[in-house]
């Protein structure tokens, strides 16, 4: 038998699993689940990266030894493995919303109308359209709007939209719901739920916007020079509006299902979000070929693809399983007590986490790694701080510690686009910026901390 049809399939099995087991109390489904998440892994984890895999197998090789230190190895994996199975549902749910919303005829009349904007206007736009866009359809927003840079042939502004683009999608992770951030932190940290940071997000998100445009225009952006004018298109509120219409159906779909039954995000956009899917895609084909020429090739091409997240499977359950077993050897009560001991207060707690997740990942690690890792053994109830404010603080440069990362899915993607090195992207474009967004970040997180929670 096919080992991506075997691989797929054991992926399909192990999301409605996941699924079914949070919404039902079935016996022994979470332990089924477990041995699914294994069974993909080691069909998959050799065909991941090199750098990715032995990251992975470190980290969660670490996470058991610390397990195995406390006296319980067992439980601290089978623990480990069952929190990352939400990770690889939400992962499963956006796949499926990727190729509809790329072919989207009112997706993609946003986008031709974005990217023909004219100079001064261009970079709010493109950061706002990828911002929103992104927020609610994760990468294919980059996929839809990647088009104004990886035309360029100047590389100044190459460079300038590359940032704006990237900017733009990965500050939506201070708050988008559809974000992995969110379903990390949601997770990671307990007492906190998405509306109690969503608000708090949201206006950080629109002061990195003015962050990102005044580094631009102050040093990036160059006068225009003769030759430079290009046709530009109206971004009318019909186009913007028709656009609009698809996504707000979805959210509704799913903060609806969220709020009103109680199921956590993740498992309701996985619940959501693939019938959805087929119903757009079905929308966009001909009219008596709904099913034939549109839902179902999406959903063999979906199923065809699943192989394909055993990157992030290696990750998040790579990270899960350090959380939990470092939590084990390292517990809570003893971080607070050494934390005292030192003097360490919680706005340096918050600075010291803002910028020690940037660093990480310019270091190439992913931002689940710190982020469950502090949720394990910071919780906090035991270090003394809100909820709200330390998921702020993961919150807050979850995004744009990605841009250092030459590692990172959105650099890779950029490098791609723009024809570029990732690292090139990461550690020579990248940095001035997001450290300026990293400071900006620490005092929006410490003066919150002190105006709302003292």
């Amino acid at each position: 038998m096919d080992r991506n049809f075997v691989s797929a399939s054991v992926y399909l099995v192990l999301a409605v699993v996941a699924i079914v087991s949070r919404i039902w109390v079935v016996p022994y489904l979470s332990e089924i689940g477990v041995v699914l998440t294994l069974i993909f892994l080691g069909l998959e984890i050799s065909r991941a990266p090199a750098l990715q895999r032995n990251m992975g197998l470190l980290l969660a090789g670490i996470g058991a030894l610390a397990a195995w230190l406390a006296g319980d190895l067992i439980g601290a994996m089978i623990d480990g493995l069952i929190r990352a199975q939400i990770f690889l549902v939400m992962f499963f749910a956006v796949t499926w919303l990727r190729e509809p919303a790329v072919t989207s005829p009112s997706l993609r009349a946003l986008r031709d109308a974005v990217v023909r904007q004219p100079a001064g206007r261009r970079y709010p736009i493109l950061w706002l359209s990828a911002h929103f866009l992104g927020s609610v359809l994760n990468l294919a927003a980059m996929s839809l709007l990647s088009t104004m840079a990886g035309e360029q042939t100047d590389e100044r502004l190459k460079k300038r939209l590359s940032l704006a683009l990237m900017m733009g999608f990965t500050v939506a992770s201070t708050w988008g719901p559809f974000y992995v951030s969110v379903a990390v932190v949601l997770t990671a940290v307990p007492g906190v739920s998405w509306i109690d940071i969503a608000p708090l997000g949201f206006v950080l998100s629109m002061i990195l916007l003015l962050v990102g445009w005044g580094y631009d225009r102050l040093f990036l952006r160059e006068k225009p020079r003769p030759g430079d004018h290009r046709d530009n298109a109206p971004l009318t509120f019909s186009t913007i509006g028709r656009a609009a219409i698809v996504l707000i159906q979805l959210i509704i779909l799913v903060m609806g299902t969220h709020e009103i039954i109680g199921l956590s995000i993740p498992v309701a956009l996985g619940v959501i979000g693939p019938p959805f899917a087929l119903a757009w895609a079905a929308v966009q084909a001909q009219k008596g070929q709904r099913w034939r020429s549109g839902a179902l090739p999406l959903a063999k091409r979906i199923f065809i693809n699943l192989p394909e997240l055993r990157n992030e499977a290696v990750a998040f359950v790579a990270a899960s399983v350090l959380g939990v077993g470092v939590s084990k050897v390292l517990p809570p009560e003893l971080i607070s007590a050494q934390l005292q001991s030192y003097g360490i207060t919680g706005d340096v707690v918050v600075v010291c986490l803002i910028f020690g997740m940037t660093l990480a990942g310019a270091a190439g690690l992913h931002p689940v790694i710190l982020a469950i890792l502090v949720g394990e053994v910071m919780p906090p109830d035991v270090i003394g701080m809100p909820p709200a404010v330390l998921a702020m603080a993961i919150l807050g440069v979850w995004g744009t510690s990605t841009m250092v990362s030459p590692f990172s899915a959105t650099t890779l993607f950029m490098a791609r686009v723009v024809n570029q090195p990732s690292h090139v992207i990461a550690w020579r474009w990248s940095p001035p910026v997001v450290f300026l967004a990293c400071s900006v970040v620490s005092a929006y997180v410490v003066a919150v901390r002190h105006l709302f929670y003292t």
